[in-house]
């Protein structure tokens, strides 16, 4: 069965791609660049859809990458050595430290996979060097999202959440600073941390792979990780709160003690918050992606904040009614006022002519946002192209879903289906391969 369903897709990629218009523009060289890139991902996707977990990680194993090896552990646990052979118990330790690394990444890489479809789907279309560093910044962002929303988070209240992100930032601060020859990478990464026996696997395996993804890439800088940590701080203030009925289990017109933090006033407050929650990311990945020649990563920047921007918008858009179960409402305060809506209404579940058209606003401003990104996408390294254009589309591709879902995102979740992020493919390819 699983071999059948493999085959289907297949299929179904050949019959999308013959429906491409013609690269003329575009070198055979090109051509083949993508054709190479889009099959490596529809391999990887389709091993990682119908292999077993054993099978899987044994195919996807990822050779240990000698840059970690030297600078394992304090006290001189696996100090360089000038001369000789490395001793039998350095070259042990330099394994372990390595596998940790390796461990980690693939963590995070199953964790993306788990927590957004749509994203993972994106990565597939990237260089494995590439993919896994992505892998780690998504799942660090994550973590720290979990911080703020998470189960635990809800339980233990907004005290114990806003001390968490102290000691995040904190720990972000120490994996940015220099370290000497003789202490690099797997001091940080993997010296500190057991993940076999770590109580929160995704926030250790997102640190070491955070690490070892920082000392791997030159340019990373602190200040976007920094401003992202702010934005989540911005959810635990609840300076301003208003009263609003209860959804599903409150009688109508019963007022519940249940609080909701009156969110953003203006889009200026909203983008605001929308760059340091998820244009932040854009900026942490220039860096691993990379710039077309002739371009700096500065020249790219303002395209990539836009790509986040889109992104969150989207998120947005998407979540309005899961966001309304935890008490938050994200769609600015002066909007709600001219469509004619209060946030009670849209916290109830309102889905009238006048909740599409503000949706409708929000959906039209994504679009422009990923637009701007778009065209921004000649300034990234070619191989770069593909994987951020498809996240685009993918991404862009939940907002016709709501759409189609008659504007209600209170109750109808918006989702896209891997047969449908594959027929956005050709597409991106095309587009990918003339943006020069």
């Amino acid at each position: 069965m699983k071999c059948e369903a493999r085959a289907r897709i297949v299929e179904r990629w050949r019959s999308l791609a013959s429906g491409v218009p013609s690269f003329a523009p575009v070198d055979r060289r090109q051509q083949a660049a993508a054709a190479v890139l889009v099959g490596h991902a529809l391999s990887v996707w389709l091993s990682s859809c119908c292999a077993s977990h054993g099978a899987m990680r044994a195919a996807r194993a990822i050779p240990a990458r000698t840059r970690v090896a030297p600078t394992l552990g304090r006290g001189g646990l696996a100090r360089r050595r000038t001369a000789g052979a490395p001793s039998r118990s350095l070259r042990t330790a330099v394994r372990a430290r390595a596998s940790s690394v390796e461990e980690a990444f693939e963590r995070c890489g199953r964790f993306t996979r788990a927590s957004s479809a749509t994203f993972y789907f994106a990565t597939l279309l990237m260089r494995p060097t590439q993919r896994r560093s992505v892998w780690a910044i998504y799942a660090w962002c994550r973590v720290l999202d979990e911080t703020v929303d998470g189960v635990e988070a809800a339980n233990a209240g907004s005290a114990a959440a806003s001390a968490r992100l102290d000691a995040i930032e904190k720990q972000l601060v120490r994996l940015f600073e220099p370290t000497d020859e003789d202490d690099g990478d797997a001091n940080v990464a993997a010296g500190a941390i057991d993940l076999a026996s770590s109580d929160d696997a995704e926030r250790d395996a997102s640190t070491v792979a955070l690490a070892a993804t920082i000392r791997a890439t030159p340019g990373m800088e602190p200040a976007p990780f920094l401003d992202m940590i702010a934005g989540m701080r911005s959810d635990l203030d609840d300076e301003r709160l208003e009263t609003v009925p209860e959804r599903a289990s409150e009688p109508a017109g019963h007022a519940s003690s249940r609080s909701v933090s009156s969110r953003f006033d203006s889009w200026p407050s909203l983008r605001t918050y929308c760059y340091r929650v998820a244009g932040t990311v854009g900026l942490m990945t220039l860096p691993v992606m990379g710039v077309a020649e002739g371009y700096s990563v500065a020249d790219a920047v303002s395209a990539g904040v836009d790509l986040g921007i889109a992104l969150q918008l989207c998120n947005i858009i998407r979540d309005v009614g899961e966001d309304a179960r935890r008490g938050r409402l994200y769609i600015p305060a002066d909007e709600l006022r001219d469509a004619g809506l209060t946030p009670e209404e849209v916290m109830a579940g309102v889905c009238d002519e006048r909740y599409a058209a503000l949706m409708e606003t929000q959906m039209r401003r994504a679009e422009e946002h990923f637009e701007r990104a778009k065209e921004g996408t000649k300034m990234l390294a070619p191989a770069a192209r593909i994987p951020v254009l498809a996240a685009a589309e993918a991404y862009g591709a939940l907002v016709d879903k709501v759409r189609e879902n008659g504007y209600d995102n209170h109750t109808k979740r918006a989702y896209t289906t891997t047969a449908e992020k594959l027929a956005l493919l050709p597409r991106v390819i095309r587009r990918a391969m003339v943006e020069r």
